[in-house]
């Protein structure tokens, strides 16, 4: 979900609604050209989203998540991989694949307003759509690549910085489905905690940026 202030988007692949704030309504988006949502941001008065099994980022019109044009979007094709998932931090879209990341920002083109950063890009992607949150000034994920997957990653610039050890990797690869993985993030006590809870396995980790340990709950 995200929100500009009046309308909260809800992303669903299956059926995406618009909740006016203002008005109280919830409604579904209907617009002949919106080909389905399973991920949102919000940026620069514009809702983001991914369009679902492919590898294609859209932009609504300003101020309405409910209008959208036919070519409001373009391919994030650093690599021939879907987009698992995206995130709007710093003012800019992160977008995250079955194994690469790139990131755009909005260049202010006429007609796709937005445009990837050049050299912004990882050969690292994305195990699990909701394992991406932001923390401690920067973003953390579940990541995959074409060798393998099962590690954690956190943002450093543009990279992705390991901060998973190997025995919880070794924990992780055990389960027999990963993509389920839902993260939030929380602070405590001056500590700031990454929370990774697997629903398949039932089980959670958590790393603490502080102290940048692990432990399981």
């Amino acid at each position: 979900m995200a929100d500009n202030g009046v309308q909260l988007f809800i992303a669903h692949p299956d059926a995406s609604y618009i909740y006016d704030n203002s008005s109280l309504t919830l409604t579904q988006i209907t617009d002949p050209d919106f080909p389905g949502a399973s991920c949102v941001g919000y940026l620069d008065e514009m809702f983001v989203f991914i369009e679902p099994n492919s590898g294609n980022l859209w932009v609504t019109a300003v101020s309405d998540g409910s209008d959208i044009d036919a070519l409001d979007y373009a391919n994030a094709n650093g690599f021939a991989d879907n987009i698992v998932s995206m995130m709007v931090d710093h003012r800019e879209v992160w977008v995250f694949g079955e194994t690469s990341v790139e990131v755009w920002y909005n260049a202010g083109n006429s007609g796709f307003p937005l445009q990837r950063i050049e050299g912004a890009f990882n050969e690292i992607g994305c195990a699990a759509r909701y394992s991406v949150a932001k923390m401690d000034n920067s973003l953390f994920w579940l990541g995959a690549d074409a060798r393998g997957k099962g590690v954690v990653y956190r943002a450093n610039g543009y990279t992705g910085m390991r901060v998973s050890t190997h025995a919880v990797e070794w924990q992780i690869q055990q389960y027999s489905d990963i993509s389920d993985a839902v993260a939030y993030t929380y602070q405590q006590d001056g500590h700031s905690f990454y929370v990774l809870s697997f629903p398949t396995a039932d089980t959670t980790w958590v790393y603490d940026a502080a102290t940048q340990l692990w432990h399981e709950r």
